[in-house]
Order: C-alpha cells, then structure tokens, then sequence
C-alpha cells in the first residue's frame, strides 16, 4: 500500500467513523469533510468506471427525490438565499454513496476507533453529570429551564446528537466482535446505558422516543443482541430512578417527559383553550398547542401547492401571508399583518414538511422509502432469526436500517428535514445500510 493509499485510508477511514464529532465540532468543519468525501468518491468512480455506485435502483430514488426538491424550490422564487438550500441539496444523497464507497474501498473497522469513541464518550457523559448537578458544564454552559445541553451550549439538540451516534458506534463494536466476550459485552453495555441516560437527562421527548422505538427493533429482529440490550435497559432504569429519588426539581426530566407532554396534549395551562376551535375532535392538541398550530396551518398552505409544493423553505415565507391566517391561532398583529401562532421556521413533522416543501410528488417519495425500510427489517429479521450463526453484516445492516427507520419515523415531532446539520444525520447511516446490503449480496 503506497503512501497516497495510506494517507486517503487514515484520512477518510477516521473522519467517516468519527463525523459526529465533526459534527459536534461545528457544522463548516463537517461540511468540509463531506465535501473532501464526494470529491473523492467522485474521481475514483468516474475514473475506475465502478458502474456499481452509478447504475443502480437507489442513486434513482435520490435523483427523483432531488429532482423533487430542486423543482419545488425553483419554481416557488422567494430570495435567492431561500433556494441556495434546495439547488445544493444534492450533495446530502452524494454523501452517503461516499460513505459506502470509503467503506468499500477501506474496509476500515478498527479497535482503536472503538478505543476513540469510549473517550469521546466518557468525556460527553461527565461533562453532562457535570452540567445537571453543579448547573454549567466544563466549559461554563448553564444549565437552560432543567434540560442538559454538555458542549452544544444554547442548542438543545444534545440528545438528538446521541441518538443518532448510538447506532454508528453500535455496528462499529460489531464488526470488531467486541461483543463476543461477556466481560466486554456488560461493560459496552452499561457505557451504552449511561447513553441513553444523558437522552433522558436533555429532556428532548422525541429523541428519548426514537430511542426506545431503535431499542425495541433491534430487540425483537436479532437473539444476538436480546441479552445485551436487556442490560442496557435495566441499568437505564437504575439510574433513572436513582436521579428521580434525588431530584424534586419541577423541571426534573421525568416530569418534562410525561407530565408536560400530557399537559400539552389536553391543552392545560395554555390560553383561551376553551375558545380554540382547532383542537382535534374538541378536545386534544397534536402533541402540543404549537405543533398543533403548525400542521393546520401547513395543510393550510399545501392545499394551494399541491402537486410540487412551496420549494425548502417556503412555509417560513408564506406563513405570515395574511390569507393563511388561521382563525383561533392569531397570537398578535404587528402593522397590518396578522402573526400566525402556527409560524415556525418549519411545520415540525418530516412528512408534514415534505407534503409542504415537496408537494404529493415529495411525499409519495418519503412513503415509499419508508415502506421499503419497514420491509428491509423484517427482510433482515428473517435472515438473522433463522441463521445458526452471528452474522456481524447482517447484523450491522439491521443496526443501519433501525437508524433509517427512527429517523423518518412519521408519528413524532421532527426538526427541519433540509437543515444541512439534522440533513447530514439522517444520510449517514445510509451510507453504511448500502455498503452492508452489497456486501451481504455479494
């Protein structure tokens, strides 16, 4: 292996296991990598003439899906800074197709990145504890209204950031048989658990949802991994109740996850509820007077862009035009134009935001990757269930596959689907879902 090999090896091998650090780091530096990775993937592809990565069923869905996109932003022309999101929205599918191409090429699953991601985090752990009992985390971060935010300061996006490592490191502690010798298995299996605890400390209810629903799936498709995360579950539950014992803090995260949520379901503590017209059968909000705003709104919106859309971000631009207000959801008037209570940078729902940005043509697209994903599990649970031995690719691309699927999970809030920070999370672990589905057939 000649330097240049090396050297590319080192460099897209490390940056492609640890790119949640990058992300962790600052959205430019994983831009960069991101960039430097497609760049990559791109030259050698063309010049090796691997029709492999170019003529095959899923570069075509993320063509259409792009195609979907770029014609909805175009042809809803708000500012030329609203569309630069959409037009360049294709290099986010390129890089997982990067992905599976490095991990092809490299085949780079090490014990010294098992090694890093312990350190990386331990270190996010501590500083979390840190944050919740002493009120600021190592680098002075307060601690925002009871909720752990670590290294990501006034970003509540802490647990959302875990979530989607937990997967990543997962498959890499699979591929090196790390979970083969029992001592090892219990102790990756409590470091996992203290993962799932700082979930639960930052108190963001979606991403403690989507990680007992990954539980769960990974639980029921594979008898390899029923002991293990059985420990993990046990051990989170200990330390849940060991903190609830010592915490009478209102904004404890047992009470921001079930006693706020079913608050704001019944509409409790908010204003004029009695009056809201809007409430789901007259009685309950979708998940929250805010949410609830924002997906009657949206309909709102869609029904006059139907079959393309508004374009990425065409619901921050059209909710406050006054002929989508919605009677009951004004919160106040600033000059002549109504200010929609609904209004939000985005409608908080991935499928929402597609029917919205991307019209019926966007989310029939989303429909059928998610129907395809459901299928894939239960595709991959058969394999597994039926097989007499430990199959760790199999097992990685179920792991792969469980990522995907919590990540277009539909019945939940969600951030903003075209956000380059969230976008880049949601194709990572497709990148490894191709790479362990070609390996598998071949």
């Amino acid at each position: 292996m000649n330097l240049e090999t090396k050297l590319s090896k080192f460099f897209f091998g490390y940056g492609l296991a640890f790119f949640p650090l990058l992300l962790l780091i600052g959205p430019l530096v994983a831009e960069v990598f991101l960039t430097l990775s497609i760049i990559f993937f791109l030259f050698f592809v063309i010049k090796e003439k691997r029709k492999l990565f170019y003529e095959n069923r899923f570069l075509i869905f993320f063509s259409l899906f792009y195609l979907s996109t770029l014609y909805s932003t175009l042809s809803n022309f708000y500012s030329f800074d609203m569309i630069t999101n959409g037009i360049f929205y294709f290099r986010i599918p390129l890089f997982a197709f990067s992905i599976w191409f490095i991990l092809e090429r490299f085949n780079f699953f090490n014990k010294q990145i098992i090694f890093s991601y312990v350190i990386f985090l331990f270190v996010i752990i501590f500083d979390s504890l840190f944050q919740y009992y002493y009120g600021k985390n190592l680098l002075g971060n307060e601690i925002l209204v009871g909720r752990v935010s670590s290294f990501f300061g006034d970003e509540l996006i802490l647990g959302g950031f875990m979530l989607r490592t937990l997967p990543i490191f997962l498959i890499y502690l699979i591929m090196n048989d790390a979970l083969n010798n029992n001592k090892s298995s219990i102790f990756y299996a409590i470091l996992i658990s203290f993962v799932c605890f700082i979930i639960y400390l930052s108190g963001e209810r979606t991403s403690f949802a989507l990680l007992i629903l990954f539980l769960v799936t990974i639980f029921f498709s594979t008898k390899y991994l029923k002991k293990f995360i059985t420990i993990i579950v046990l051990t989170f539950l200990v330390l849940s109740t060991v903190l609830q014992l010592k915490n009478t803090d209102p904004d404890n995260p047992s009470s921001r996850m079930f006693q706020k949520s079913y608050n704001q379901i019944l509409g409790m503590g908010t204003k004029d509820v009695a009056q809201d017209k809007k409430k789901f059968f007259n009685k309950i909000y979708i998940f929250s007077r805010e949410h609830h705003g924002h997906y009657v709104l949206s309909f709102k919106i869609f029904n006059d862009h139907i079959l393309f859309g508004t374009g990425t971000k065409g619901f921050r631009y059209l909710c406050r035009n006054k002929i989508y207000i919605i009677e009951d959801l004004v919160e106040y008037f600033d000059g002549s134009n109504a200010i929609n209570d609904g209004c939000s940078t985005h409608p908080h729902n991935t499928y929402i935001q597609i029917l919205v940005s991307n019209g019926v043509v966007g989310f029939f697209l989303l429909i059928f990757a998610f129907t395809y994903i459901i299928k894939e599990i239960f595709v991959s649970r058969k394999k597994i269930l039926s097989s007499s031995k430990f199959d760790k690719n199999e097992i990685s691309k179920l792991i792969s596959i469980s990522a995907i699927f919590i990540n277009i999970w539909p019945l939940i809030p969600s951030g903003n689907f075209f956000n380059n920070w969230l976008s880049m999370f949601y194709f990572y672990p497709i990148g490894f879902y191709l790479y362990f589905k070609h390996k598998y057939e071949n």
